[in-house]
């Protein structure tokens, strides 16, 4: 191999003698090295604000995490001063009826009219939820008034597996349409 190449510049000597390179050369490589280290630092510090922007959202949603599981805690230890059983219901209950308020957040966007009109009937339900809660302390048979309360809870999931269901069966019917035109 190096003997081709010795006799490559052998034969070729007098055109690779006459070859130079233009003046300004090294200042044009030292120039794009210079932008390209610039660039990369502007990489850098876009890289930076958008991981430090995931980590704030990150930690807001922990914190919101947080918050809610310290408040059914709180929310819990109180009722499971009257009824540890019917503490462990109303826990189990509220986390169910997050998880489907979160589902029946998605058709926000989709649909706002039918979102809205499904919140406002929970809504309506927190509220009576609500009341019966700040009535609880004061309640002469807390444990009924705990177990009314649970009724409200399961009220809400019925009503917002009936919204879900709603809601799939619409998505259904647009599916089939989307389908039958496809079809055309």
């Amino acid at each position: 191999m190096s003997d081709r190449l010795e006799s490559f510049i052998k034969k070729n000597r007098r055109e690779l003698d006459e070859f130079e390179p233009p003046a300004d050369l090294w200042n044009k490589i030292e120039k794009k090295l210079d932008e390209q280290k610039a660039s990369a630092k502007k990489n850098k510090v876009v890289r930076l604000s958008f991981v430090l922007s995931i980590a704030a959202s990150l930690l807001i949603a922990i914190t919101a995490g947080i918050l809610f599981f310290n408040y059914q805690k709180k929310e819990a230890a109180d009722i499971s001063n009257i009824s540890p059983g019917l503490a462990k219901q109303q826990v189990h209950y509220a986390s169910m009826i997050e998880t489907k308020r979160n589902e029946l957040k998605q058709i926000e966007k989709e649909n706002p009219q039918l979102y809205s009109e499904f919140s406002s009937e929970i809504k309506k339900m927190e509220l009576n939820y609500q009341r019966l809660k700040s009535d609880l302390p004061t309640s002469p048979n807390q444990e009924e008034t705990v177990k009314a309360m649970i009724r409200n809870l399961q009220s809400q999931i019925q009503v917002l597996n009936q919204q879900l269901s709603i809601i799939q069966q619409i998505n259904q019917i647009k599916q089939e349409q989307k389908n039958d035109t496809h079809s055309i």
